[in-house]
Formats: C-alpha cells, sequence, structure tokens
C-alpha cells in the first residue's frame, strides 16, 4: 500500500498555494477532493486506523506540508514545526516528489486526528481550525496546534477536547 500525490502540481507563486487535487491510497484507490490533500488525509486516514499505520510507515507525500498550511491558513513553517521538518529538507523531499519519514508523517497524521476531534467538539470546521491555531490560556497562551509535536503534547490537547465536549471550561 502507498500513499502518492497522482495529480500535477503546477508551479505556483509562494503567495498562491494550488492545493493537491487527489491522494492515491491503499491498491490505487483514489480519494478525491478538489480543494486540498490535507483534507483529504483528514477524512481518509483519520477514521481508518489500520489505513492510516500503513500509510504512515511509508511516508506521506512532502507536498501535504504547504496542504496543511492552506487549509489551517498558516504559515508553512508553522506546519514545519509541527512535523519537526528542517526547511531544506522539506523542499528537497518536494522537489524530488518524496515521501517525508514516518516520524513526520505521524505528526502530521497526529494534526489531521486532532482536526477531526475538534470538528466533532465544536461541530463546526472553521470553529476546529480558530481553536487549533489560536492562543489558549490552557497551554501557556500557546495555540492547541502548536502542542501537537510531541504525543503527550497531544495528549493535553485531546484532554482539553474531551472537557469541552463534556461541558466542561477550557
Amino acid at each position: 500500500m502507498s500513499i502518492k500525490e497522482t495529480g500535477k502540481r503546477p508551479a505556483a507563486p509562494q503567495t498562491a498555494h494550488q492545493p493537491s487535487n487527489a491522494i492515491a491510497l491503499d491498491s490505487g484507490a483514489a480519494v478525491r477532493d478538489d480543494q486540498n490533500g490535507f483534507a483529504s488525509l483528514l477524512r481518509d486516514l483519520a477514521s481508518n486506523q489500520r489505513r492510516a499505520i500503513d500509510a504512515i510507515r511509508l511516508g506521506f507525500p512532502a507536498t501535504l506540508l504547504k496542504d496543511a498550511a492552506w487549509y489551517f491558513d498558516v504559515s508553512a513553517g508553522r506546519i514545519r514545526s509541527i512535523v519537526r521538518l528542517p526547511e531544506t529538507t522539506a523542499h528537497a523531499l518536494v522537489k524530488r516528489g518524496a515521501n517525508m519519514d514516518a516520524a513526520a508523517s505521524e505528526r502530521l497524521w497526529r494534526l489531521a486526528h486532532l482536526v477531526a476531534m475538534a470538528q466533532d467538539v465544536f461541530e463546526d470546521d472553521e470553529a476546529a481550525k480558530t481553536w487549533l491555531r489560536s492562543p489558549n490560556r490552557v497551554f501557556g497562551d500557546a495555540a492547541p496546534m502548536d502542542y501537537l509535536d510531541t504525543e503527550p503534547g497531544a495528549m493535553s490537547v485531546r484532554q482539553v477536547l474531551n472537557a469541552i465536549a463534556t461541558g466542561g471550561a477550557a
């Protein structure tokens, strides 16, 4: 099983990101999304644990970093920080059309998984994204998404989302 981008990405200026059109998952089945490859990842892999494990082991396409930045309306540097991938490495992987390693892929999957959880809690995609990228006192005035570079940080974000879902304050 492999995960790879199936559409060609036109060269675009840094200020106008052209999102991915499709990601091929599993035995050639394509997940279509006219907006964003990260959104496809969110829909497909966040809900299918076995498929996520296999795809993470093989590595996600490095182009998903820009798609995630576009999805959240944040800088690519912020996503690279969460994924813990240096800029030079990310650019080299994108240029070669290569996949990230399993560790970086897992951190990107963790971001997608927490978006799905936040969407369930807030019952709104934009509210979930806004909450994840906005500073929060619970996290020492850091944004919840900036805690997702480690599993203990992700556990903290899950705990707060669970508290919100059950009527707690956060």
